[in-house]
């Protein structure tokens, strides 16, 4: 585990997030950003079964915690969850995969105060999690679900629902929100 965070599927934790010129193509982005956070959950999991802590690795998963969660999770639950409301049909069958992935994005958001502490025993003690916390840390089963719903369900209904000006919408919204997250 020496200086780096192994990578996972398609996605690549070693990296601090998405790269933001995929804001071009919104959705891309958000597909981007899903394979990110499962590589993120495997490495948070690896890191538990590690012997030994890298506090550069550590420092990672606390950054991406901490300042990337929640624009992930506000990404899909923000402005694309309510212009697919308005623009899908009843036969897409959207609003309870929706409301199913908020619940989800609730479990997500309970990470930060939950893993924080042990990520900071860890950076502090240079030594891994210990044994008694295997509860704590298995979140990526639930991350790979969301993120197969997401990329196979979710953006294939917004990429043949939304409209151009939708889309183009988009970007401006996710800025937005990174804007006020940077300022406060």
């Amino acid at each position: 585990m020496k200086g780096k965070l192994p990578k996972a599927g398609r996605g690549d934790a070693t990296r601090w997030s998405a790269d933001l010129k995929l804001l071009n193509d919104p959705l891309e982005y958000i597909r981007e950003d899903r394979m990110h956070m499962r590589s993120v959950c495997e490495a948070i999991e690896d890191l538990s079964r590690c012997p030994e802590t890298e506090t550069g690795v550590i420092l990672r998963l606390r950054h991406f915690l901490e300042h990337e969660l929640g624009l992930f999770i506000q990404d899909e639950d923000g402005d694309l969850r309510e212009l697919l409301l308005i623009h899908c049909m009843l036969e897409d069958e959207i609003e309870p995969t929706l409301v199913w992935l908020a619940a989800e994005h609730e479990v997500f958001g309970d990470l930060y105060p939950r893993l924080a502490p042990a990520l900071n025993r860890m950076r502090d003690c240079k030594r891994a999690a210990s044994e008694g916390r295997p509860r704590l840390w298995p979140i990526s089963p639930t991350a790979s679900a969301v993120s197969s719903v997401e990329n196979a369900i979710v953006l294939p209904i917004a990429r043949a629902r939304l409209t151009e000006a939708d889309i183009a919408h988009l970007p401006s919204a996710m800025i937005r929100c990174r804007v006020v997250g940077m300022q406060m």
